[in-house]
């Protein structure tokens, strides 16, 4: 009677272990992101191209001619970064960075011409707070004060 109680238990055991790590809900953990991006997935220029737009639209209150004309200047920074990236880890890190910081420079001095005086002093700011908050949260992480999502998901593991 033991070794029956012994073996139904582990049975049990073993198909609840299976069923939690073949999890649909546990593989797209990420999918409520906003953007509907799950772990590891990379937005195309295209998607980063139109949700900068729409961030910008829903900030700086974009007009609906400013719009298609913030979106391709977006999508050519986000086709040159993405160009960048895919040169893989053998390319030159500092002149990478630097061609980085000449296609944001560029893509500035493009959307000064496309939004209002008020408009691209208000992107500017909102561009350093944002900025600024990130760099807060990455001391945070690197000082174990705040923990990252891998270490959230791992704790849930656990428990």
């Amino acid at each position: 009677m033991k070794k029956m109680l012994f073996l139904l238990l582990a049975a049990g055991l073993s198909f609840s272990t299976a069923q939690a790590q073949t999890s649909p809900a546990a593989d797209n953990a990420y999918q409520d992101r906003p953007g509907g991006m799950g772990r590891g997935q990379q937005r195309t220029p295209e998607q980063r191209a139109d949700m900068q737009t729409q961030r910008l639209t829903t900030q700086l209150g974009l007009s609906a001619e400013q719009q298609p004309k913030v979106r391709e200047i977006f999508l050519g920074q986000a086709n040159r970064m993405e160009t960048l990236r895919g040169q893989g880890p053998g390319a030159d890190r500092q002149a990478m960075m630097q061609q980085m910081k000449d296609a944001r420079t560029s893509a500035d001095e493009q959307l000064k011409g496309v939004l209002s005086a008020e408009q691209f002093a208000k992107y500017q700011q909102l561009r350093e707070d944002r900025l600024e908050r990130a760099g807060e949260m990455r001391d945070a992480r690197q000082e174990g004060k705040v923990k990252t999502k891998a270490d959230k998901t791992k704790a849930k593991v656990k428990s």
